[in-house]
Order: structure tokens, then sequence, then C-alpha cells
């Protein structure tokens, strides 16, 4: 299997239990991305969530020749990431009242899981699109959406007028939309996301 390429399914799932490092890397730059973001919506610390995804993908890495089919291979791969956030709130430094809520919320039903995997390919297919658009847009975007700045912080940042930062975001959203759309993702959704 050669990395540039899209493998199948079965492909992908024989050479990963067989041990093909390129099987786990095409992965881990599929997944990656959805399960920081899905760590992080449950404890809600970036730096801690980026360790977890990397410690789910060894453990994931070291439980490959027990993966039946794809589908098991990615929740078991979510399972990994939401057993390490609730165990990193139980034995964290988080004060019990602020422990015991933060438990309370990352107690998910099948359906919560199914909707957070959803929300999170979603945001990762956002953030693909994003990085795609050109230099101008793309920095606007990442410093308004991704980086949580404010307008005035982002055109300051950026050099340019408040005018300036309005269009090129405008255009940026406009140029989003339509690809979006053509990845089968809602008007309304997409107008959720960028409110």
């Amino acid at each position: 299997m050669r990395i540039e390429e899209t493998p199948s399914e079965a492909e992908l799932l024989l050479t990963f239990r067989e041990g093909t490092t390129s099987s786990l890397v095409y992965l881990y730059n599929k997944y990656y991305n959805s399960v920081v973001f899905f760590s992080h919506s449950l404890i809600k610390d970036r730096q801690q969530a980026e360790d977890i995804a990397l410690e789910s993908f060894v453990k994931l890495w070291q439980k490959r020749e027990e993966i039946a089919s794809m589908g098991k291979l990615r929740g078991y791969l979510f399972t990994l990431a939401r057993n390490a956030c609730l165990d990193y709130l139980k034995h964290g430094n988080v004060k019990a009242r602020a422990q015991e809520t933060l438990l309370q919320e990352a107690q998910l039903s099948e359906g919560e899981i199914e909707a957070n995997l959803v929300a999170s390919d979603l945001m990762r297919l956002i953030y693909a699109e994003i990085k795609s658009l050109p230099d101008a847009y793309r920095e606007v975007l990442e410093l308004l959406y991704l980086n949580d700045l404010t307008s005035a912080e982002a055109a300051d940042k950026l050099g340019i007028s408040m005018e300036n930062l309005r269009q090129r975001k405008g255009r940026a959203i406009k140029h989003l939309r339509v690809e979006l759309v053509k990845k089968g993702i809602s008007h309304l959704t997409i107008t959720l996301f960028f409110l």
C-alpha cells in the first residue's frame, strides 16, 4: 500500500492488522484531528487532548490484530479516547465538584457518542477546506474561528482595516459554503458553524 493512494477498507484493515506502518500513518492522518476534537470536547484541555489522541493510536496499534472491521477500528479508537478522558478526569487535579460535573457530562450514550463522531468528522472536513483557501482568506478564518480572536484583534494582527477583514471573511465563508455544499453539508449546518 502506498500512502498517496486511498486504500480500500479491506486493504487498509489487512495491512493494518499485519503491522504495516504506512496503514497506521494513513489512519493517523485521517482520524487524529477528530480524536483530538472529540477528546477536547470532553476534558477542555487541548494539550491533554492531543496526548490522549496519541496514546489512543498507540493502544490501537498494540491491539491491531484483534480488529475485525474498519467500523470496529474507528469505534475502538474513539472508545480508547473516551476512556482515557474519563481516567484523566478521575485522576487529574480537578476540584471535586468540577470533576463530578465533568464526569457526568462525559457519560455519553451511544447516540451522543455517534453525534460527537459526526461533529468531529464535520470539523475535520471544515478544517481541511479552510486550509485549502487562498492565504488571505484562510488567515482571517483561522484567526477568527480557530484562534478565537476578535475582529479587531484579527485585523490588527493582519495589519488590515476592519472593512478589509469583513470583506475577506465574507468571501472566505462564501467560498467555503460552495465547497462544503458540494460535499453534502447543508447550508444550515454551515451557517450555524460560522455564527
